[in-house]
């Protein structure tokens, strides 16, 4: 149920706690100040439908690219983050690298533009190869020097109908591309519309002649070399029509049609379909080498994106970067933290059950835009599976309808009347992300050739992925232990000296919180699983925890936010061997410079089979 968000119910004072009823008080009164927040309806806010009788094409996971996703050398993120997603385009050209590529080396080849080529050519060579054969979109602007960093007084290529130094430029990139034996395609010049990397105006007369004299030296010099462009900041119909018409009468046509985010990649591909129709050209590979601003990066949003992609006429997307530009090795932060403390987060789940999807997708549609699924099934691996996104916030619960099974014996161990064994696992947008959320994990029976589930999206950021397998195949199901279930034994909780228990606290569940104010009072919390997720309060009051595994390596939580959530995941674990664990939990006593106190306060543990 979703609830208003007061300030701190717990005591703020380790010498004057509050009582249960104050405590109640205090939210309610809090609460009173503060806007009401729609509760999740009990009745579906809409429904969509997987139809498995109505099989098409093989899932490209055209939207499984990433834009400067790799360290500098391309050796990171590790193989076990990185196969998973089951990449299909990368997109660099050393952008923000010291030394300022080609301008910075005063327009000719030297240590500036040497760095930026070894990296970009780096990182090609591992994702072009197996396991990956991705494609490597090689920024040949970035190369230049025009990531956003270029000086005032940069010389543009063609600058004054000049276009000399650009042709030598061209050159040896393709002459360092051929020697070092990576295939890359080349993306000529990001977003060339006065975003910051190209001065000289959308289309102008100097931007086509740069284009051609990049596209003919280009082809002269390799002539199966694939182009990218024109790389538009946005999906924009008129740019795109007057690009296409230019480079038709040029004989400079790219090989792929490539342009960046958009309100919708499906209706976008369909119109950029039918301008290269229009213009009497020969149907073009589609791009979106970038998608999804910044604030779009949710676990729903992304989905939904992923979802329109799979039933669009692009080829391959790759996800935007914002924040971690541009050797960080976070996928554009699809990934938490770098080297070994690397982990998943809640996209990088969305990638992955992105990835599951295999076989042939199957027809899909929901009540509502803002909701939408993308489907598949797969006969030699025995399942099927979809991917539900949401980009519009909305919470409540949305009916999956799953039809056809009929038709698809070897997915329900003997056809209709039988069952089938469903998992639906809800990927809440959360930095770090252990596992999925098990929101149903159980055989269903089969009515009418067709099951139906409820998906309850707790957040207007919630994605879920369904995977439906024979009988009896499931994963298991999620324990929720309450801080309060204590004891020595297992799924339960044991609190030392210097912790105090609050009753009655609404935002909480089991409406229980267990707390300290005292630096070094420890809790443990003993489960047999493969994976913990830890709930405890984030508030402005909130201090640092620690929390260790097996006696391991312990990791400092930090539960100070500017506003109160008192019952989300704090910390996920790793993948841990399936049996018995110990999770201890201790206050450190220390605090973020903008908390007010340093009380840690446990909500509850899910315990992953």
């Amino acid at each position: 149920m979703t609830r208003s968000k007061p300030r701190s119910s717990l005591p703020r004072s380790p010498s004057r706690p509050l009582t249960a009823a104050a405590a109640v008080a205090v939210l309610a009164t809090a609460g009173a100040l503060l806007p009401a927040v729609r509760a999740v309806a009990n009745v579906p806010d809409t429904t969509v439908t997987i139809d498995v009788s109505k099989q098409g094409k093989t899932p490209t996971h055209a939207g499984a690219g990433f834009l400067y996703g790799l360290t500098q050398d391309g050796s990171g993120p590790s193989g076990d983050l990185l196969q998973p997603l089951a990449p299909t385009l990368f997109r660099g050209g050393g952008a923000r690298i010291a030394g300022g590529g080609w301008i910075g080396d005063g327009y000719t080849a030297g240590s500036g533009y040497r760095v930026r080529i070894d990296s970009a050519l780096s990182q090609a060579r591992r994702v072009t190869a197996a396991p990956y054969h991705a494609s490597y979109h090689l920024l040949v602007s970035d190369l230049y020097g025009a990531d956003t960093t270029q000086p005032a007084g940069t010389v543009y290529p063609c600058d004054n109908g000049d276009c000399g130094n650009w042709k030598t430029f061209i050159d040896r990139v393709v002459a360092d591309v051929s020697a070092s034996g990576v295939p890359v395609d080349y993306d000529i010049w990001n977003e060339p519309d006065g975003t910051g990397f190209w001065q000289r105006g959308v289309n102008s007369a100097q931007y086509y002649r740069m284009w051609d004299t990049a596209v003919s030296e280009i082809r002269r010099l390799s002539p199966s070399a694939t182009i990218v462009g024109p790389s538009y900041s946005g999906y924009n119909h008129s740019w795109l029509d007057g690009f296409l018409g230019q480079t038709k009468a040029d004989g400079t046509v790219p090989n792929v049609l490539n342009w960046h985010f958009g309100n919708d990649p499906a209706s976008d591909s369909a119109d950029a379909a039918s301008l290269v129709s229009a213009h009497g050209l020969a149907p073009i590979r589609q791009s979106i080498n970038e998608y999804l601003f910044s604030g779009q990066q949710t676990s729903a949003y992304t989905a939904w994106f992923l979802d329109r992609l799979a039933v669009s006429g692009v080829t391959d997307a790759a996800h935007a970067i914002w924040s971690d530009c541009c050797g960080a090795g976070t996928l554009d932060s699809v990934l938490a933290g770098t080297g070994a403390l690397q982990a998943p987060t809640g996209q990088w789940w969305v990638y992955r059950a992105y990835a599951s999807l295999s076989g042939s997708m199957v027809d899909a549609t929901s009540g509502n835009s803002g909701i939408v699924v993308a489907a598949a099934a797969d006969r030699t691996r025995g399942q099927a599976g979809a991917l539900i996104g949401n980009n519009s916030g909305q919470t409540g619960t949305t009916t999956i309808t799953v039809k056809g099974l009929s038709s698809t014996p070897w997915l329900t161990a003997g056809g209709a009347g039988h069952r089938l064994h469903a998992t639906l696992r809800r990927i809440p947008d959360q930095i770090p992300l252990g596992t999925p959320l098990t929101a149903y994990d159980g055989d269903v029976s089969i009515s009418n050739g067709g099951i139906s589930l409820p998906a309850t999206f707790q957040s207007g950021t919630d994605a879920f992925w369904l995977t439906l397998s024979p009988q009896g195949t499931g994963l298991g199901t999620t324990a929720i232990v309450d801080g309060n279930e204590t004891g020595t034994g297992t799924n339960q909780f044991q609190y030392g000296a210097n912790w105090g228990l609050t009753t009655g606290v609404p935002d909480m569940y089991a409406g229980t919180a267990n707390w300290s104010y005292v630096g070094g009072a420890t809790a443990t919390f003993r489960f047999t699983g493969s994976r913990v997720a830890l709930h405890a309060v984030r508030d402005v009051d909130q201090g640092i925890m620690s929390v260790a595994i097996d006696g391991g390596t312990a990791q400092s939580v930090d539960d100070y936010a500017p506003a109160r959530n008192a019952s989300g995941v704090v910390w996920t674990s790793p993948a841990l061997t399936s049996g018995t664990h110990t999770l201890t939990i201790t206050n450190t006593g220390g605090r973020n410079g903008s908390s007010s106190g340093d009380n840690i306060a446990i909500d509850r543990a899910d315990v992953e089979p």
